[in-house]
């Protein structure tokens, strides 16, 4: 279990940094990006990398915790990295998403419990296929 976390830890880490970064060059094309800005990309990446490296695999495959509780879990990490994520990259833009915040985390935690739904059914056909394959 440590093994795999650890790799899709470096995975989505490294995956979001490069996204984030090609991003920014495509953003800020013709200005000059301050080497404390690099940092803020770098913490991002790191960000993204704990909630959907460690956080999600080890929530949705490991813990044994009720389903609701998953989800609060899941969706209160997923809100953290937003909203720090974003600050991190401009203050001008989170500062335009403030006024939202409820609604960001209504559609979060409903886009979660959506999300939850179908991966159940899902788990749920695999093991019937499992059981199925056994006798």
């Amino acid at each position: 279990m440590t093994h795999t976390l650890k790799n899709s830890f470096n995975q989505a880490t490294l995956g979001s940094i490069i996204w984030i970064f090609l991003l920014a060059n495509i953003s800020n094309l013709k200005q000059n990006i301050p080497f404390t800005f690099i940092w803020n990309l770098l913490l991002i990446g790191i960000l993204f990398g704990l909630v959907f490296g460690i956080i999600y695999p080890y929530l949705w495959n490991y813990s044994i915790f009720k389903a609701s509780t998953n989800i609060l879990i899941s969706t209160v990490a997923n809100i953290f990295c937003v909203f720090l994520g974003v600050r991190l990259y401009s203050i001008d833009m989170f500062n335009l998403m403030k006024p939202f915040w409820i609604g960001i985390i209504l559609l979060t935690l409903i886009v979660h419990i959506i999300g939850f739904y179908f991966y159940a059914q899902h788990k749920s056909r695999q093991l019937k296929n499992e059981l199925n394959n056994l006798i």
